[in-house]
């Protein structure tokens, strides 16, 4: 009888075991999201439609970006509540889809799609479920503008969890 090949260790699943505690309570205040967003440990993932935005790091790919980073970037974007990783807060910000796609041509900054990154390993662990929350976030407020019963314009609330 062969022995049974050898196929190494088994994938993580990507977005499996998410370290976001979703920190519900918080959503509906805005005093404290903002003071959140102002501390040097919160972290911003950026998407635009199907995009994610990445730093270059060296030989490698960061997803996260201060405020100061973001700000530099868009001044008007979606600004969704993702929840706290220990103390920090993490947010997600959604940029134009044609402006986030524009960013692969800047200098320093490498724009691919979810899945790609994922498969290729080219962020932490740790910022794949962040990554995923914020996109499907986004694509649900792109979807659901309006209200379902009267179609009168609805606006982003409780963090972004809310319309």
């Amino acid at each position: 009888m062969p022995s049974p090949i050898d196929l190494g260790s088994k994938p993580r699943l990507a977005y499996a075991n998410s370290p976001l505690e979703r920190a519900a309570e918080k959503r509906d205040d805005e005093t404290a999201l903002a003071s959140l967003r102002q501390t040097h440990t919160c972290l911003h993932y950026i998407v635009g439609g199907e995009w994610v935005v990445l730093k270059k790091n060296g030989g490698g790919f960061d997803p996260a970006f201060s405020l100061s980073e973001v700000e530099i970037l868009t001044r008007d974007a979606k600004c969704l509540f993702l929840g706290l990783q220990g103390e920090a807060a993490r947010f997600g910000i959604g940029l134009d889809p044609k402006f986030a796609e524009s960013l692969k041509e800047r200098e320093g900054y490498f724009v691919t799609d979810l899945r790609s990154i994922a498969v290729q390993g080219l962020v932490a662990f740790e910022h794949l479920p962040a990554l995923a929350e914020t996109k499907a976030l986004l694509h649900w407020h792109a979807r659901h503008r309006f209200c379902a019963n009267c179609g009168a314009p609805s606006n982003i609330s409780q963090g972004g969890w809310r319309r």
